[in-house]
């Protein structure tokens, strides 16, 4: 019987590949490929002739058979563990490696083949292997479908464009992952799948690929092939391709894509477009893309415009006038902010000082943002009015933040204070301009005239500082250098006051622009300047001004990180916030964790580490890991740093994690410590149910107990009423999220934190924190921007997303309840009479008869009530509060009359246009929500708009400039229907 032959050593087929006979070799060669896993150690002792035997001019064996030499030696090189030869020779195999089966083996060379040429410096000329190259395309052509957006990734991150647009072309349209709605014909449906490009994009917008060293002219080409790849789709994704406009500055493009739907009649897909070009783009390139319209003949009339008129519909989209009377509508109408936190709040915070007055200001400001609910205000005019100097300017300016976008009636409520006006007061008149470019906030053209007057005719620096700040608002991002240079003028005065806030509002105006001369400019006065408010101002003002620029901002980043003054070096650590945004860079990263442990100066280490939370708040998961050593440091400088980067970061989340790092910080022993945990825990329980984030109702009782103790530091006291305002913004109604729901840079929210986050140095800045809350609603209009009736469904239980309750509170309010005092002489005289009439036979039945014994002992035998079962959905009207965790559980009803134009709604904003698809049959007005028309009396002149400077003319003839006094605001204050009425505060000069 034969005996099968075991190999024990590969000696005998070395031996044979010596052989003479070429055939012979040939036949050890393939044996020892067969054997070599287990004789790898003794075959090393041959490489030098097996690299003999592969050499390509090499006569030793058949040009056939070198491949499988070459293939060999990787294998042993493998074995010994030395990758990069083992690469070398795979790809000299060249289709002997590709014929290797599957395993760990070649699954190691591939790896290794991809991460070579993406690990190398791609921007230095350097130009990949093309048998690596090989490699690399067949292993992306051969992935398969459900393996796309891996094989998208490394394409991008070869920074491969044609292998980006292989791979779309040659994928196929997955019906599960495309939105579909029976409206859409099988016909327009696309025949690819447009979730990788999807893919792309949300990678390259968040910054997730690690492409911080991609040059610009890389980016826009990808973007340009994304924008070409997308249009291949008969039902273009528009929510996309408006990303990409604004990412990529495309005004061209955008422009002639809104004339092309507006002539072919597609009013409906051009409206959406415009509400989400409101959301995502700055005011500039919308400024551009109206000025495309104006050229090609679609800009309003001049005269008389028809408000049906689709050009001046899409103007007023495109200008803001229509979410901005939207979103007030909506917040007014479900305005669920509790005054009796506010009052209880006043009540326990002694007004004799100033820091208690700015934070019932700052308070009542935050819970009322954009509401245009003044109640609190008229109810406590005394106590408010005691406030004096920069409190003044505090109180003022917080008008700005509750009738913000209150694009006409605000001006009524601001204008007793401006200058000139009929409460003259420097302060009040500084803080009313403030509140004016509050107002206004990214629509400069409102209120330009005015604040520019102010700024120029007025040489009080309390009154230049209100409207250097108005102005720097308003015109954010807008690169007006007329605005730029009339602000530098005020700056040049080298006056602390007026030219701290030039020093902000520079940066504001400039921001995201990386202008050289204002860097120049900003940097050189700082260095000469002797004032410290204006160097902190300018430093933070460079930092605004390198506003996502990523690696371009690295230079102003290295002079300002190495200066000697430590207030330019803290501008160098916001400048790493702002530049590098959302996107996670690990050099950014390792920059600020080494200054947050070296630098000499507390200043600068705590804006280090707070710098984290905006770096990182797209990985904001990760963010407690990061700084759980920092939250425990020795230094309460940095320890409040952490407390704010995880806040910034993990803003509106509800994250366990960073709730249960704050909490102990809570009970620091330093007031300012505790002051950062308590503003960061409300940042991120913002908008958070008791059912979503059961530590919630703890967190809002921690509140109102650190601001009713008297005895509590007043900076631990200053920022539990903070966080009360913050937790319950907009009347409950809005939240704080630093991108959009497109996945874009969230502008307002990062600038408005930064500004907030400068209340260290000055109390007024804390106002800018109302440029960082968003509504969070849900807004369907139809052709004519009218709100239709519709029921809208969530799949998701209504405790996840409902209100704080305010039915505890007041069963904590009976409990708590104070019981009478008696004297221990008295209870025993009654105590004795009552013994005397019970024996007597007599009844007791007299007030003082203790029911309480009854009734509040415990049952032998307890009854506990049985909740009813919660349903797994409920039913939400129009206008209605919707958060964005909620959006994705939203759903529009499958046979109703109005579909949105884009199906399941993802990745719009909060306003969605629907289209009707029963426009034959008549609708009744009863059909429509209707708009407080009070809200928003009336808009435009002639030209579709009215300035503030033209407000107060017409305003002051038709009523001779007479302002409601105090006692006539507090007669109407119960009123729900009619505009706000001007009132005045009795500031004690």
């Amino acid at each position: 019987m034969p005996v099968a032959s075991v190999t024990t050593s590969a000696a005998g087929s070395l031996t044979l590949l010596e052989d003479e006979d070429k055939d012979i070799r040939v036949y050890a060669l393939n044996h020892l490929l067969n054997i070599v896993g287990q004789f790898w150690a003794e075959m090393s002792d041959k490489l030098s002739y097996l690299e003999l035997l592969a050499d390509p001019m090499s006569k030793e064996l058949p040009s056939e058979s070198r491949p499988q030499a070459a293939l060999l030696i990787s294998k042993i090189y493998y074995y010994m563990g030395y990758l990069d030869e083992a690469v070398e020779f795979a790809l000299k195999a060249g289709g002997a490696f590709e014929k290797e089966k599957e395993g760990e083996f070649r699954e190691t060379i591939i790896c290794t083949c991809i991460h070579s040429p993406v690990a190398k410096d791609l921007e230095n000329q350097y130009s990949i292997d093309t048998a690596l190259s090989n490699i690399v395309d067949s292993v992306l052509r051969s992935t398969s479908g459900e393996n796309g957006k891996l094989a998208m990734g490394l394409a991008l991150s070869l920074r491969r464009l044609d292998l980006v647009e292989m791979i779309y072309l040659t994928s196929r349209a997955n019906s599960s992952s495309q939105p579909s709605t029976s409206s859409k014909p099988q016909s327009s449906r696309p025949t690819h799948d447009e979730s990788l490009l999807r893919y792309v994009l949300s990678e390259v917008v968040s910054g997730a690929t690690g492409n911080e060293g991609w040059s610009e002219e890389f980016r826009s080409n990808l973007f340009n092939l994304l924008l070409r790849l997308f249009h291949h789709n008969p039902q273009p994704d528009w929510n996309s391709i408006t990303t990409i406009w604004a990412q990529n500055s495309d005004v061209e493009s955008c422009g002639e894509s809104l004339i092309k739907l507006i002539n072919e009649q597609n009013h409906l897909d051009a409206y959406q477009i415009a509400f989400d070009l409101n959301e995502v783009a700055p005011q500039a390139f919308i400024d551009g893309t109206r000025s495309k319209l104006a050229e090609k003949g679609l800009a309003p009339p001049a005269e008389n415009p028809d408000e049906s008129d689709p050009k001046v519909i899409l103007d007023n989209i495109l200008k803001g006038v229509t979410s901005a009377e939207l979103f007030l509508n909506f917040l007014n109408k479900n305005n669920k902010t509790d005054m009796s936190i506010l009052k209880v709040t006043k009540e326990t915070l002694e007004d004799r000082y100033s820091i208690y007055h700015s934070a019932i200001t700052f308070t009542n400001a935050f819970a009322n943002c954009g509401t245009t609910s003044d109640k609190f205000l008229r109810e406590n005019l005394d106590y408010l009015g005691r406030a004096s100097n920069w409190a003044k300017f505090s109180t003022t300016a917080a008008l700005g933040l509750i009738h913000r976008g209150s694009w006409i009636n605000g001006l009524k409520v601001v204008k007793p204070y401006l200058p000139g006006g009929s409460a003259p007061n420097k302060f009040s008149e500084g803080g009313s301009l403030f509140a004016l470019g509050l107002i206004y906030n990214g629509r400069k053209e409102l209120a330009e005239d005015e604040l520019k007057k102010n700024l120029n005719e007025n040489v009080d620096p309390i009154i230049q500082h209100g409207a250097a700040l108005g102005l720097g608002v308003s015109a954010i991002a807008t690169a007006d250098e007329d605005i730029y240079e009339q602000i530098r003028t005020i700056l040049f005065s080298d006056n602390a006051t007026a030219g701290e806030a030039a020093g902000y509002a520079m940066g504001l105006v400039m921001l995201g622009t990386a202008s050289e001369k204002a860097l120049d400019e900003m940097l050189s006065y700082a260095r000469e300047t002797q004032h410290e408010k204006i160097i902190r101002s300018l430093a933070m003002g460079i930092a605004f001004v390198m506003y996502n620029q990523r690696e371009n901002a690295d230079g102003i980043i290295q002079t300002l990180t190495e200066e000697k003054d430590a207030i330019l070096r803290y501008g160098g650590m916001f400048t790493i916030a702002l530049a590098y945004a959302g996107t996670g860079n690990n050099k950014a990263v390792k920059k600020l964790l080494h200054v947050a442990v070296s630098d000499v100066n507390d200043d600068v280490r705590r804006a280090a580490v707070t710098a984290l939370g905006f770096v990182l708040f797209r990985n904001h998961t990760q963010v407690p890991r990061v700084v759980q050593l920092l939250a425990e440091s020795y230094n309460p400088h940095v320890r409040h740093g952490a407390t704010l980067a995880l806040g910034i970061s993990c803003a509106g989340t509800g994250l366990e994690t960073a709730i249960e790092l704050l909490e102990p910080m809570t009970k620091d022993p330093v007031d300012f410590v505790r002051q950062g945990a308590y503003l960061s825990l409300a940042m991120i329980l913002i908008q958070q149910s008791e059912a979503s984030s059961p530590k919630s109702a703890s967190i809002r009782a921690l509140f109102a107990k650190v601001v009713s103790d008297k005895h509590e530091d007043p900076m631990a006291r200053f920022g539990a009423s903070l966080a009360q305002g913050i937790i319950d913004a907009g009347g409950r109604n809005m939240t704080l999220a630093l991108s959009t729901r497109a996945g874009t840079l969230n502008m307002n929210a990062i600038v408005g934190l930064t500004l907030f986050s400068q209340f260290w140095y000055w109390f007024p800045l804390a106002h800018g924190l109302g440029l960082a809350f968003t509504p969070t609603a849900l807004i369907a209009v139809n052709e004519d921007v009218k709100l239709p009736k519709i029921d809208l469904t969530c799949n998701a239980k209504a405790s996840l997303f409902a209100y704080p309750s305010t039915e505890k509170k007041q069963e904590e309010k009976k409990k708590d309840k104070a019981k009478t005092a008696v004297l221990s002489t008295t209870a025993k005289a009654k105590a004795r009479d009552r013994a005397k009439k019970q024996e007597a036979g007599e009844a007791m039945d007299t007030d003082d008869k203790p029911e309480a014994t009854t009734t509040d002992k415990p049952s032998s035998t307890p009854t506990q009530k049985k909740k009813p079962s919660e349903p797994n959905s409920f039913t939400l009207s129009n206008m209605s509060r919707v958060l964005p965790s909620q959006l994705q559980h939203i759903s529009f009803p499958p046979e109703g009359r109005y579909i949105p134009v884009r199906p399941g709604g993802s990745g719009s904003g909060n306003i969605v246009v629907v289209r009707d698809t029963k426009p034959d049959e008549a609708t009744s007005e009863d059909g429509f929500i209707e708009l407080d028309k009070s809200l928003w009396p009336g808009w435009g002149n002639g030209n579709g708009q009215t300035t503030a400077a033209e407000q107060i003319q017409e305003q002051n003839a038709a009523a001779g400039g007479a302002v409601m006094t105090a006692g006539q605001g507090a007669e109407d204050e119960d009123e729900d229907v009619g505009p706000p009425q001007p009132f005045e505060y009795p500031f004690e000069d």
